[in-house]
């Protein structure tokens, strides 16, 4: 039998009970995280978007126990065939997570709008060359070092830690347990959720690349839109640093003309969706 269990205590669990907020949060981002753990033991990867099939409800279902005292304590409990698969490649994604966050000292990086002026006078300086969009699927930058799957089950676990993080929680902690083919404990107060959130949520720019695309919104107040990559029909956001850079895309919007560009991908918690992740536009190629 396959088992995931949440357990949170402190002031957060008072008389052995949680909120109906709480507990709501909790299951909807767990449940989440199931799914994309097994969208990608089922087809090898998952990506943007990538959401589950009504015919595929029945293989993540965990049948809900009877709350434990101790805190809150709530069991999630699996006998099929994937059931391991899911609780196992949860664990996987926390664990480096959680170690780096338990070690992690000051870490001082630049922001996305410092980044993409280095990446403007990296390629005015010809330091950096864009490669072609077939180029990044087939070889990542080095900045990818895990599967985006990572980032995808981390996120909604991070989601969950927003719970603890908030000072309305008073001192309260949160434990995650997982039974699969090995047992694993996660526990985590406000300091250790803070430093996951960190990690998880660390944001870069990777090397530049060039992209054929039809712009297809623009929100103007944001600075941001849509587009559709011709490469592979797929939508993808697509971010400018300012108005001069937006007003270039502009001129694309409600035509049928391509709009062929340098971009930089935004790669999160080292990983990133090279078939509909986030775009940063650097300039027209």
């Amino acid at each position: 039998m396959n088992r995931i269990q949440i357990h949170f205590d402190g002031d957060i669990a008072a008389n052995h009970q949680v909120s109906m907020r709480t507990l709501g949060k909790t299951l909807s981002h767990l449940q989440n995280a199931m799914d994309r753990a097994y969208i990608e033991n089922k087809y090898g990867e998952v990506w943007k978007h990538t959401r589950m099939k009504i015919a595929d409800y029945k293989e993540t279902e965990f049948l809900v126990q009877e709350p434990k005292e101790g805190g809150y304590i709530l069991d999630f409990l699996a006998d099929n065939a994937v059931s391991q698969a899911i609780v196992d490649r949860i664990a996987s994604a926390i664990t480096p997570a959680l170690e780096q966050a338990m070690q992690q000292g000051e870490d001082v990086t630049h922001s996305l709008t410092q980044q993409m002026e280095i990446r403007k006078s990296q390629i005015t300086q010809e330091i950096i060359k864009p490669i072609g969009y077939e180029e990044l699927v087939g070889n990542p930058s080095k900045q990818v070092i895990r599967k985006y799957g990572d980032r995808s089950i981390t996120k909604e676990i991070d989601q969950i830690l927003a719970i603890i993080r908030s000072k309305s929680s008073g001192q309260s902690t949160f434990e995650l347990v997982t039974h699969g083919l090995r047992s694993c404990k996660f526990l985590f107060n406000r300091n250790t959720s803070e430093k996951f959130h960190q990690i998880v949520s660390k944001r870069s720019l990777g090397e530049p690349v060039i992209y054929s695309a039809k712009v297809l919104s623009l929100d103007f107040k944001n600075q941001n839109g849509k587009i559709s990559n011709v490469a592979n029909n797929r939508m993808a956001n697509i971010h400018f640093n300012n108005e001069v850079s937006f007003m270039k895309a502009k001129t694309f919007l409600g035509t049928h003309e391509k709009m062929t560009f340098i971009g930089c991908p935004l790669i999160e918690y080292g990983s990133f969706d090279p078939q509909a992740g986030d775009i940063h536009f650097i300039d027209l190629a």
